[in-house]
């Protein structure tokens, strides 16, 4: 096999942070437009070139290291033999394709709070023997392995693209729209220092491919991650198993239940981003390897800033590491010491710039005795012996990750010699445990409530990525102990994890059950007749609408952003994350739907014409629909009672 073939996979991710970056510099610079696209991908293609040039000059690539293991376990297991593993191959490309049809079967275009109250039980049973068969599959010398990982993780990821009709999530929406705006006129007024490399990408991917934007968005994500995330594990654990047990590592991280990778978003692709710089900085061996690294963490940061500053400042660390200099150790400390103070700072100058409020809030404390009670082990005991179970792996989850982290971290100890260059990892959380700190005592006054918890979140979660090698010594270490046991052992071992993976899809995704609740609507069909008959009923007139998220998202899919109203440019539905006119939604819903406070929010637009929409699963729904009826000048049901239309002039 070519050089070029083994590191296939390696190289297409490069060649994708590069064009994130040089699409995020040429946007910033100058535009998107059809010029903007053949220079991006011009600089992108002959960056590419050089990197593959010295990478083969090298004469060995870092990933080639498994490269004696292959050739002794192809001794091991005779041709023979590859008649059982085409036939375990092919059931288990059977049932996938059955799970991915039972998923089809179930789509729906309402408006749900979680895929499981629409997909059947069953549907777990063959996601169980689907991962079952699996193990067979990863423990034989195959070499569809790595296809039949990802096929697997594709499974995982894709039954909120699959289940859910129109979108889920709100975000998505947003930048749908906002991506239709840039296809048409190359920007988007302002342009912001983040997200760009997404832009780029997606922009990049439509007009080389024609496929719609929507569905790259919908796909872009969970695509990757289903591709890269296996790869990348792979190579980074065959460097401390076998080549056999090895493919156990991509499964084992499957039973962590990560949301990150079901939906895409700026968020989420920026810590597949993080992944990749994390494990090729510890695998790089020589200088070339490190360009791979720096063009992964600068596409993090292209993306967004919550991964892609601490990937920065982890490719400058590894850097320092591989690069022998008399002041090194100085110049560490110098860079940990930034890195701790760079995320407060970048959320204290954003803050600032929004207008909202720059001190330091005190009572933010809060927070941190919230995280360490999470720490406190919980034992449900409500419901039947399944969910009792899968709650009590959820509850506990934060500390069995912990638990896995610090063995990982005693493990490396153990053989520093080997895992010397894993303690610049635990270098950089300690950077991102004070950013946390001091990130918590902001306000955040420039976000609406609920994300305000989110942003620190965010942080949590860069940690924890930034640990997991460290998880990956963990489960390197279980997996190496029960490979050794007898049959009966390994059999029970495998059920089990077949368990534990099973348990963690349900946990993935929104829930609704006796101890979980999701307020997370999808758009659905509903939403979608009340923004068009609310267009259709103006009659041409300008207007304003209060409404949720869901039918915000639906304005967004059918006008995009082509609307603007009053001195203050106010888009005529409610974005959460931006708009005035969510505050005067939330004075409806929470206060009191009356004409004063949906007329306040009309003469801040400028005009005569409002409309306020509620959605049945709102919470007060029989006290609000009542009130608005009395307040309103004209109503209107819609979907059997499922959404109502209340009409308010001056």
């Amino acid at each position: 096999m070519s050089y070029t073939k083994r590191n296939f996979l390696y190289f297409i991710a490069i060649f994708l942070g590069l064009t994130a970056v040089s699409g995020s510099l040429v946007y910033r610079l100058y535009s998107l437009n059809f010029f903007g696209t053949v220079l991006c991908l011009l600089f992108a293609f002959s960056v590419f070139l050089i990197i593959v040039y010295f990478y083969r000059k090298s004469n060995k690539f870092s990933f080639d290291s498994n490269k004696n293991n292959n050739q002794k376990i192809d001794k091991e297991f005779p041709a023979s033999k590859q008649k059982v593993n085409y036939l375990l191959f092919t059931i288990y490309c059977l049932l996938v394709v059955f799970c991915l049809w039972i998923l089809w079967q179930h789509r729906v275009d309402g408006s749900i709070n979680s895929p499981w109250n629409v997909v059947p039980a069953y549907f777990f049973v063959f996601y169980f023997f689907t991962a079952l068969n699996l193990f067979f599959i990863v423990s034989k010398n195959f070499k569809f392995k790595l296809l039949a990982v990802s096929l697997f993780y594709f499974l995982s990821f894709s039954i909120a693209l699959i289940v859910y009709k129109i979108g889920y999530g709100f975000d998505p929406f947003i930048h749908q729209a906002t991506l239709e705006l840039i296809d048409k006129q190359g920007f988007v007024n302002p342009k912001p220092f983040y997200y760009l490399g997404q832009y780029s990408l997606e922009i990049i991917f439509h007009r080389l491919s024609f496929i719609p934007i929507v569905w790259i968005d919908k796909f872009l994500v969970p695509f990757l991650a289903s591709l890269f995330l296996p790869f990348f594990i792979y190579n980074f654990s065959a460097r401390f198993l076998k080549e056999q047990r090895a493919w156990l590592l991509p499964l084992l991280f499957l039973v962590i239940p990560v949301s990150w990778f079901i939906v895409t978003t700026p968020q989420n692709l920026a810590y597949l981003f993080l992944i990749f710089t994390i494990f090729a900085g510890l695998t790089a061996q020589k200088k070339i390897d490190l360009a791979g690294v720096f063009i992964f963490a600068l596409a993090s940061l292209a993306i967004q800033p919550i991964a892609g500053i601490p990937a920065f400042f982890y490719a400058v660390l590894i850097t320092l590491y591989q690069v022998n200099f008399k002041y090194r150790k100085i110049f560490s400390a110098g860079v940990i010491f930034l890195s701790s103070l760079s995320l407060p700072l970048a959320f204290y100058f954003v803050q600032a710039r929004a207008g909202g409020s720059v001190v330091f809030n005190w009572r933010n404390f809060d927070y941190l005795k919230e995280f360490f009670l999470d720490f406190i082990p919980q034992i449900p005991g409500r419901e039947n012996f399944v969910l009792n179970f899968i709650y009590f792996y959820a509850f506990n989850l934060k500390t069995i990750i912990i638990f896995l982290i610090l063995f990982g971290l005693f493990l490396a100890y153990r053989r520093r010699e080997i895992f010397g260059k894993f303690f610049l990892n635990l270098a950089l959380a300690g950077s991102l445990i004070i950013a946390y700190v001091f990130s918590g005592f902001l306000a955040f006054d420039y976000l609406i409530n609920y994300e305000r918890a989110d942003f620190l979140n965010r942080i949590l979660i860069a940690l924890v990525i930034v640990l997991s090698p460290f998880i990956a010594i963990t489960f390197a270490w279980i997996g190496d102990r029960v490979w050794k046991q007898n049959l009966f052992v390994k059999s029970v071992s495998l059920l089990f994890l077949a368990l534990l993976l099973t348990t963690s899809l349900y946990l993935i995704y929104p829930r609704q059950d006796r101890y979980e609740f999701s307020h997370i609507y999808a758009v659905g069909k509903n939403e979608l007749d009340a923004v068009r008959w609310i267009e259709k009923t103006a009659e041409g007139k300008k207007y304003i609408v209060l409404a949720n998220q869901q039918v915000s998202a639906s304005a967004l899919r059918e006008f995009g952003f082509s609307r603007y109203l009053g001195q203050d440019e106010v888009y005529f539905y409610p974005i959460p994350t931006s708009s005035p006119l969510y505050e005067y939604y939330l004075k409806m819903v929470y206060e009191k739907p009356s004409q004063k406070n949906i007329q306040t929010a009309m003469d801040l637009a400028g005009v005569d014409l409002g409309y306020f929409v509620l959605n049945k699963y709102w919470t007060d729904f029989p006290k609000i629909l009542a009130e608005a009826k009395f307040s309103a000048d004209s109503w209107q049901e819609m979907g059997g009672g499922e959404i109502y239309i209340f009409e308010y002039r001056k």
